[in-house]
């Protein structure tokens, strides 16, 4: 049992790292956008929004810095305030950075390596939100 309650806090500990991972490059990433919605200064196309709905980075910039950024961002806080719903947040948040990256390649394609490096992280971040809410109830792990 004690084996179970350190691998577990050791989940939730990973969970609150990867939470402010992706909180915070959404919303450096969003700001940037937002900034600058023609994405030249962070190494983007404007020519990749075409066939899409957006007509410059702006909209999608807001996205990423309030979904993705704050939304992370505050699921890390409400885990390290072991809010009653921490671990269905967090596998919310996850699973929209999933879909957000989906998103992206299908609408502009395989880019670079943030793809699946975000993409990865949104997964490991849901998985480790379902193992918490598995878990939240038979065990005292955080």
């Amino acid at each position: 049992m004690k084996n179970l309650s350190k691998k577990l806090k050791a989940i939730f500990i990973s969970l609150i790292i990867i939470e402010f991972f992706n909180g915070l490059s959404g919303l450096a990433g969003g700001y940037g956008l937002i900034s600058d919605p023609t994405a030249a200064s962070l190494g983007m196309e404007q020519a990749w929004l075409e066939g899409t709905p957006f007509n410059n980075y702006f909209i999608p910039g807001i996205i990423l810095f309030v979904f993705n950024g704050a939304g992370n961002t505050v699921a890390a806080v409400l885990s390290i305030r072991k809010h009653r719903y921490y671990p269905v947040v967090a596998l919310f948040f996850g699973a929209g950075m999933m879909i957000w990256i989906i998103s992206q390649v299908a609408f502009i394609g395989y880019k670079n390596f943030l793809q699946p490096l975000y993409f990865t992280t949104g997964l490991i971040q849901t998985a480790l939100g379902i193992i918490l809410i598995q878990n939240k109830k038979n065990h005292s792990y955080a």
